[in-house]
């Protein structure tokens, strides 16, 4: 059997639980980027709470970002000091964290506002240089890796979509060409450093003529190639039910995807009470599940579930901390 405070391998890395706390935004930064009390006291009861793995709040790549005001900051002069103690104090309990990397807009040099057709292969390349260069930078404060979103709505999920890129050379057409600007800069990171590469992705795009539920495990399937260590799962929208019956519209898709690969795979999508998340784990080939807005409602809740053996979130999905892009919970301070 088994069960969420299982201590499991995670490709390199080794966790406490099966649960992986995923950060959204970050509101409780000072001027000019620098971190609050707040921030060191809410990683330290994450972390010491019972969290297998914590993935950041999203990080931007530059402050022209559609997200930027909402977003963490790691281009101010006290990131590697700051980040460092978050990293220190996480890794005080065993617990690994991962940067996580989402960027809605690029600032090719030309446009502000880049698409995937719009950029030349120097765009490109700076693109790639940029995340590469982010990647070194948590690296430097202490992160065991990166993560970088390629779902949701952002840049890389809307690159590699079909939908959106028409491109005609060697980064449009088919899925290999698509993926081949992620892939690549997947390829220098795992070969100049020693970080943990995890991806997310949508399992499917709910646009016609965008991403199928095949074609996005073609799409993991070439990530792994390229050296991702794992793969975690988001969507633009999980507002409809799919196909198979299921009442959780992860789950048909994502045994297929785990039958596809060879790496971890992270399923996330309001689960909020820890036997049904313990039933998903045993009747399914999920190992490793994300939460995030449970965290905001409350730091450290997995503390009281782990000792109790039972346990449901205080949050009840409301969304308002995810539509506002506060870090903060509006019912429960």
């Amino acid at each position: 059997m088994k069960d969420i405070f299982d201590e499991v391998q995670f490709s390199n890395l080794n966790l406490n639980s099966r649960i992986i706390r995923t950060g959204t935004w970050e509101t409780e930064i000072e001027e000019g980027g620098f971190l609050t009390p707040a921030i060191y006291d809410r990683y330290e009861k994450i972390a010491s709470s019972g969290t297998g793995l914590i993935v950041s709040e999203i990080f931007a790549l530059d402050h022209k970002d559609r997200f930027f005001p909402y977003s963490a900051n790691m281009n101010y002069r006290g990131f590697i000091k700051d980040y460092q103690m978050v990293t220190d104090i996480v890794h005080r309990y065993d617990v690994a964290i991962l940067g996580q990397l989402a960027f809605f807009y690029y600032d090719d040099g030309v446009n502000q506002k880049a698409e995937a057709n719009d950029l030349t292969l120097k765009g490109i390349r700076k693109l790639q240089a940029e995340v590469i260069i982010a990647a070194k930078k948590f690296s430097f404060a202490g992160f065991d890796g990166i993560q970088i979103n390629m779902g949701n709505n952002f840049f890389l999920a809307r690159f590699m979509n079909p939908y959106f890129n028409q491109r005609t050379d060697n980064y449009g057409g088919n899925t290999e060409n698509r993926v081949r600007i992620s892939s690549e800069i997947i390829k220098v990171i795992k070969k100049s450093m020693d970080m943990h590469v995890s991806c997310r992705i949508n399992p499917w795009d709910v646009r016609k003529g965008g991403i199928t539920a095949d074609e996005s495990i073609a799409i993991a399937s070439e990530l792994e190639k390229a050296g991702v260590d794992s793969i975690q799962l988001t969507a633009r929208t999980i507002s409809q039910i799919y196909d198979r019956g299921k009442k959780h519209p992860f789950l048909g898709y994502v045994d297929d995807l785990i039958g596809a690969v060879d790496i971890p795979v992270v399923i996330g999508g309001s689960l909020r009470e820890m036997s049904k998340i313990n039933d998903v784990l045993n009747n399914s080939k999920v190992e490793f599940v994300s939460m995030s807005k449970p965290f905001v409602a409350q730091a450290d809740f997995l503390a009281e579930w782990k000792k109790n053996g039972e346990g449901k979130a205080i949050c009840y999905s409301c969304n308002n901390c995810y539509s506002k892009k506060t870090s903060t919970c509006f019912k429960h301070e």
